[in-house]
């Protein structure tokens, strides 16, 4: 009949769900069994009675409680107990069971006894041995070769069923005909654990139950989980009185007793109730499982009560079993059929797609019969890196593309299917009649955002009538105090139900196909993205050597004229005939030149860094020293912003270390000259120690212990953003006060690459406008003193000593300058030199001349460099010349280049006198005549010990002290030269801190002393 108000279904099961009380407990272990046969615990290896059922004195005349801690030979002989001993040894009890049991009974006089036969079990559980007895209620003998034969034609016809719904209908036949239940049922789960009756035999009275469908809640999850475990379930009379365990409890824990495998445990109530509501009054069920679970029951009612006996249900348990393998064998079939269907399609496609994989949205346009044959579907999308199509029958772009969004936040799943989509997605409601049910298919590529492939197949709505087995709605009632419980229905009389909003399921084989169908998309897809990365990693390639070319042409078109400006610099320095003011100009070029070849030097370092070409020049140096160094060098600053310049350092730190010293200098000063850069007053702090514990067990090479030095240094500057501390860290990126400042940004970033190359690493701590911390740690090996070696002093070369050879040396230079600037400076010392401007020249005068040092430049016209060199080698005496390369390109690999092809060294322009001097004498063995060096003049140091102060300019007029400030406002350097030359001789003191703040370009320094002792100009 059809409810006048009728429910869907889907609204009802989440308050059925919740509802849904029954434990596992109250199903597994009652606490009784059913009488038709009798429970014993026993305790092994003695077989002593622990537990036994109430009813035992029904079938021994011996109560309960007199046989709790006897031996089992208490009932049964000595030779069967010893038999039932035997079976124990076996490994898998069920290999003996049943077995049969014979004692006497023991009736109500002595005189009377009869025979008792038993068929008996046994399976073991926690702490214990259960041994289940029935007993044998028929002496007939059954002929166990008929048996055979009826089972063997029961199976062939199982194989001759054409598909699944012939197979349950024999199944349901052949069950009814071996045990005459009233009516048998093949039951099948579907996905959301309801069921349907798909097969059924019956008495001609009954009322068909064929195509009825049940709730899930109808056999609850305890009782879905017996059935996967226990192939069948029992139940000769519903209304049967329960036989309770004496003790009610196992003793060994006292706990109810597992029943979970017990044949004759006890129904739970609310399945009793619910069969009387039925009508049933014996029933028989019978597992149907698959691979993935439970799939099925073979549910056997009969009105009155019906005892099978035990061979006939183990007969029925065998074809359960066999059934459920033939179950998954037609349903395989039945997918052959289809999947045969749709393998040319997918051959189709998947060949078409990896032939065009640049192509991949033309081929499922070409090809959209295809992709809708393929799952059945009236409509799909295929949305491809956010490009959309639609093919058949679809919501509108943007209700699909809102459809694509929900699907990626809310499931997110590969394959995702649903034949009711307004349920979970209630905006679905509006284009029902195109999508009420959607198959979708995606790929995710969660590194990359919002990259990402679908499509999606759309079926419209399918209305159908649902035949439930009694109205859902009478599943709940209303207990006495107002509250809402689960209780089994009164009628099972057929409930229409109209489902709405929902399409035709999607099928196994259909969702299977799509799975495959997403393999093969995304076969497609890597097959583009490799071709698309190929082609960007080519662009990335060409982009790089690009790149790499322009850093290395710039930075041998920068130093090459840079080269002849500190070169001739150095030259002229070495006159005795320059003027002094023209010294002083020449120093300013000098070091104008240093600054620019510092910025240079910034720049090619970043570059190696993001080539990952930066590599550790470790020696033994000390580290003390290296730090009394820095600060020295940075004291002036600090001195002339009147900022405190504090040393802390702990006496963990230690003296002699092992590694890159180069590299932690240039952090430690890059630090502190930040520090002093961004501070007006206060005070800078470097504060260095050893940590306690940090001295690990790794060793280097030559066993040396390695420490990690900590510092920090700390300022009480402008601070930092906290916004903005990662950013610091960013080349060429700087805050806004780091845009005030001079600088190329690199600084930092380049000291952070450092100290991670050095095992460690740098952080920041700031609050913007009070202060700012930054903290470096890296990895120092210990060594002792005697690892140091004490660097020469570095002194200006003027001749060769006397008593040597001649040394002939080639300087072989395609720029005029260069060349010209390098013949002066060896000639000047004493050397015979020749110069060439290619390397055709330079190998025609070498088979000449034989000379016994070559300067090599890399860059020329004609010959190269690299190429020259491998000539030179490859002829008669080549290789015993030294070839030192002396080149602007200054990066890692081209001094790996220059050496693989043939030269001895490497020196990179501009390059210091006193380095290439050094690099002669190493490989000829020249000794040389050294400029006497002059006193030492002021330098920090002295500044520190006797700082220079306003007082100190009294000794000078007003006017001179007006022209002094105005000189240092314009930053006229030459101005202040000739002023200085005023102050007199014996004010030397004055002069020298004076013309030192002009050498290094502190000028600011010179008009804070003068501001306010000079007259305003108005005065």
């Amino acid at each position: 009949m059809q409810s006048p108000n009728p429910i869907s279904l889907s609204s009802l099961t989440p308050i059925l769900t919740a509802l849904e009380v029954c434990s596992d407990e109250s199903v597994y272990a009652p606490g009784y069994i059913q009488p038709y046969g009798m429970l014993l615990m026993l305790q092994e290896p003695q077989l002593r009675i622990l537990q036994i059922s109430e009813n035992v004195e029904q079938f021994f005349g011996i109560s309960a409680e007199a046989l709790l801690g006897q031996p089992l030979q208490r009932l049964f002989s000595r030779a069967q107990v010893q038999r039932l001993t035997g079976y124990l040894a076996q490994e898998n009890l069920e290999f003996c069971n049943p077995f049969e049991l014979k004692t006497r009974r023991v009736a109500e006089t002595d005189w009377q006894r009869e025979s008792q036969t038993f068929t008996g079990v046994m399976y073991r559980i926690v702490d214990g041995l259960i041994l289940e007895l029935e007993p044998v209620r028929s002496l007939k003998s059954i002929d166990s070769i008929q048996s055979y034969h009826r089972l063997q034609a029961v199976i062939a016809n199982f194989r001759n069923a054409t598909n699944l719904k012939n197979l349950a209908q024999t199944l349901a036949r052949e069950v009814k005909e071996m045990t005459g239940f009233d009516r048998v049922m093949i039951y099948r789960f579907l996905a959301d654990d309801s069921g349907v009756v798909i097969a059924e035999e019956k008495q001609k009275h009954l009322e068909s139950y064929l195509g009825l469908h049940y709730l899930a809640i109808d056999i609850a999850a305890p009782a879905r989980k017996l059935f996967c475990r226990n192939w069948m379930r029992f139940i000769p009379d519903i209304n049967y009185t329960p036989v309770s365990l004496i003790p009610t409890n196992h003793p060994p824990t006292d706990t109810p007793l597992d029943l979970s495998n017990s044949v004759l445990r006890g129904v739970y109530p609310c399945h009793i109730e619910y069969l009387q509501n039925m009508g049933v009054t014996g029933s028989m069920t019978i597992s149907l499982i698959n691979d993935k679970g439970l799939w099925g029951l073979i549910a056997c009612h009969h009105y009155s009560p019906k005892l099978v006996d035990y061979e006939t249900r183990k007969a029925c348990e065998f074809l359960g079993q066999f059934a459920s393998i033939e179950v998954v064998h037609q349903q395989e079939r039945e997918s052959d059929v289809y999947r045969t269907q749709v393998k040319g399609i997918q051959d189709e496609l998947q060949q078409t797609l990896l032939q065009e994989s640049n192509f991949i949205e033309q081929v499922l346009i070409r090809n959209t019969s295809h992709l809708l044959d393929l799952v059945h579907a009236q409509g799909a999308a295929i949305l491809l890196d956010g490009h959309l199509t639609l093919v058949g029958q679809t919501p509108s772009a943007t209700q699909v593309q809102d459809l694509v969004t929900w699907l990626v936040q809310h499931k997110g799943e590969r394959v995702f299917a649903t034949d009711s989509l307004s349920r979970l997605y209630p905006e679905a409601k509006a284009f029902k009649d195109q999508a009420s049910g959607i198959l979708a298919i995606s790929i995710l590529f969660n590194h990359v955002k919002e990259k990402s492939y679908h499509i999606i197949w759309f079926r419209p709505e399918q209305i159908q009538t649902v035949n439930w087995a009694g109205n859902p709605q009478d599943t709940v009632t209303i207990n006495e105090i107002g509250e809402m419980q689960l209780s089994p229905r009164k009628s099972f009389a057929m409930w229409k139900e109209t489902v709405r909003e929902t399409s035709l399921p999607w099928e196994v084989a259909e969702v299977e196909a799509a799975t495959e169908m997403r393999n093969t998309l995304m076969l497609a897809v890597l097959e583009f993205s490799q071709i698309a990365l190929e082609e960007a990693a080519e662009q990335a390639a060409i982009a790089n050597r690009a790149k790499s070319q322009f850093l290395a042409k710039m930075s041998h078109e920068l130093r090459t004229p840079l080269n002849a400006i500190l070169g001739f610099t150095q030259l002229m320095n070495r006159s005795n005939k320059i003027p002094s003011e023209f010294q002083e100009d020449l120093s300013i070029i000098s070091r104008s030149g240093e600054h620019l070849l510092t910025l240079i030097n910034d720049v090619l370092e970043m570059s190696k860094i993001e080539a990952g070409q930066l590599q550790l020049t470790e020696n033994s140096f000390d580290l003390h020293q290296l730090i009394h160094s820095i600060t020295d060098m940075v004291a002036l600053q600090a001195l002339e912003k009147k900022i405190d310049l504090r040393t802390e350092q702990h006496t963990s730190v230690p003296r002699y270390v092992y590694g890159d010293e180069s590299k932690l200098r240039q952090i430690i000063l890059n630090l502190l000259s930040n520090a002093i850069k961004f501070t007006t007053t206060g005070s800078v702090t470097l504060r260095l120690q050893a940590l306690n514990g940090r001295v690990d067990s790794i060793s280097t090479d030559d066993s040396q212990p390695i420490i990690t030095l900590h510092l920090e240094v700390e300022d009480t500057g402008c601070g930092i953003a906290q916004s903005d501390i990662e950013a610091v860290f960013k080349a060429f990126t700087q805050t806004e006060q780091g845009r005030q400042a001079k600088g190329t940004g690199l600084g930092l970033s380049i000291s952070r690459q450092f100290a991670r190359l050095m095992g460690g690493d740098i952080t920041a701590q700031s609050i913007l406008n009070q202060q700012s911390t930054f903290i470096c740690e890296v990895l120092l090996s210990l060594v002792s003193s005697m690892d140091i070696i004490a660097p020469e002093t570095t002194r200006g070369v003027i001749a060769l000593e006397p008593g040597q050879p001649t040394y002939r040396i080639l300087v072989v230079e395609d720029v005029k300058e260069n060349r010209l600037l390098l013949v002066r400076l060896l000639e000047l010392v004493g050397f015979e030199v020749c110069a060439v401007e290619n390397g055709k020249e330079a190998i025609a005068l070498w088979s000449e001349w034989h000379p016994h040092l070559i300067l090599m430049d890399i860059q020329m016209p004609v010959m190269d460099g690299h190429e020259t060199t491998r000539q030179i080698r490859g002829s008669e005496g080549g290789k015993d010349v030294v070839i030192i390369a002396l080149t602007a390109y200054a990066f890692e690999e081209d001094y790996t280049t220059s050496i693989q092809a043939g030269c001895n060294d490497h020196i990179t322009k501009p390059f210091l006198e006193a380095i290439l001097f050094e690099r002669i004498a190493h490989y000829l063995g020249v000794r040389y005549c050294y400029r006497e060096e002059a006193l030492p003049g002021l330098d920090q140091q002295t500044l520190l010990q006797k700082p220079l102060t306003a007082k100190d300019l009294q000794i000078m007029s007003p006017e001179w002290m007006i022209q002094v400030h105005q000189a240092a406002l314009d930053l006229n350097d030459g101005e202040l030269y000739n002023l200085i030359t005023q102050i007199p001789n014996q004010e030397q003191f004055l002069a020298n801190a004076l013309k030192y703040l002009v050498k290094n370009f502190d000028l600011e320094a010179i008009a804070t002393l003068t501001s306010h002792l000079a007259p305003s100009p108005g005065d």
